[in-house]
């Protein structure tokens, strides 16, 4: 698992859109490092234009350097996505 949504969805349509519409947007979206809310760890956060959290790191890590190049991929990750147009979802749903 690379991430988590932020946010909870109604339905799996529903979500899939924001996500859709996050890998179309990554461009115009900020986010950063940052200590666990316990302070023994790192974590990525991804944020909209008005600054809530979209998609968090899917867990903790010891190193911020580990922690920035996860949070880097994962944004080349829905770049990738988003400049494709269209995602191929296998729907199993």
């Amino acid at each position: 698992m690379i991430a988590v949504a932020a946010l909870t969805y109604r339905s799996y349509e529903e979500c899939r859109t924001a996500f859709e519409q996050m890998c179309a947007d990554v461009a115009g979206l900020s986010g950063g490092v940052h200590h666990t809310s316990e302070g023994n760890g790192w974590v990525w956060r991804l944020r909209d234009p008005a600054g809530g959290a979209l998609a968090v790191s899917s867990r903790a890590y010891e190193r911020h350097s580990t922690c920035q190049a996860a949070y880097e991929r994962f944004r080349a990750l829905l770049a990738e996505l988003g400049s494709a147009g269209v995602i191929a979802w296998e729907d199993t749903h």
